[in-house]
């Protein structure tokens, strides 16, 4: 019995028991065979699209536009939500490397928006076509809900962009290296990874707006070993509020994270 199979096998009750509505994508790395429920869905990606915008503007460092130490300016007027910029005015630049590190880390809304400047919608438009997603565009900054355009995913897509990443065809070696250390010390840390025995490791990026709780990760030991992708829309709890307390609906992420590990060989 394989990855799939274990994995399918133990999903019934835990299907049951998510409130709202569930896309889910997930497969080992290594066999390939996916295990997907709605997860072609278009949902709203909250700050999951971060990973994208993340390997649009590494590529850009690998193509030359500017290194991981360019500096780049910081707007007055700081995207609101998550992060710390938009407490800190008097800080009016920093090297895209930090902008990276901020963006992923804590979620830092305005550090996503200062590097979507830099890298800008086209390049990450082709980033997110050759990574294989069909459903996945960003079209305006974060927190811009007036802007024409919107931002959208999938589960699939989810788990296609951070697989691509994991097996090197996203990135070249020392890139791949950076992402991914960048995408382990995330602090966001209460729903995938949130039930993972000692010795398991996670790199994963959370995303919520109102009435949605998402997260993304790779799953493994010393290495990244499956894929998972977990977006969760239409919730009516109240605590589903942006900014309000604690989710139930994190506690069942965190389950899916606990079987997505247990099912790896």
């Amino acid at each position: 019995m394989g990855f799939a199979e274990r994995l399918e096998s133990s999903l019934d009750e835990a299907r049951r028991e998510f409130p709202g509505r569930v896309g889910f994508a997930a497969w080992d790395l290594d066999e390939r065979i996916p295990v997907l429920a709605g997860a072609d869905r278009e949902v709203h990606p909250a700050s999951t699209i971060k990973v994208l915008i993340m390997i649009a503007a590494l590529r850009a460092v690998h193509e030359g536009r500017f290194t991981l130490d360019t500096t780049v300016p910081l707007p007055s007027q700081r995207a609101g939500g998550s992060g710390v910029l938009r407490e800190l005015p008097g800080v009016d630049r920093l090297t895209v490397g930090d902008l990276i590190t901020l963006m992923i880390i804590i979620s830092d809304n305005a550090a996503t928006n200062a590097v979507i400047d830099a890298v800008g919608f086209p390049a990450i438009a082709s980033c997110a076509t050759d990574l294989g997603c069909v459903a996945t565009k960003v079209e305006r900054r974060l927190m811009d809900v007036h802007a024409p355009g919107s931002n959208s995913t999938c589960a699939l897509d989810q788990a296609r962009i951070l697989d691509r990443l994991a097996t090197g065809r996203a990135l070249p070696v020392q890139l791949t290296v950076h992402a991914l250390d960048v995408l382990s010390r995330q602090q966001i840390r209460d729903r995938l990874p949130a039930s993972l025995p000692e010795g398991a490791r996670c790199w994963n990026k959370t995303g919520e707006i109102q009435g949605s709780r998402h997260d993304v990760a790779l799953i493994g030991d010393d290495r990244p070993r499956a894929v998972v992708a977990v977006l969760v829309d239409e919730l009516t709890d109240e605590r589903s509020r942006r900014g309000a307390e604690r989710s139930p609906v994190h506690d069942r992420i965190a389950d899916l994270g606990l079987r997505v590990f247990q099912a790896i060989g």
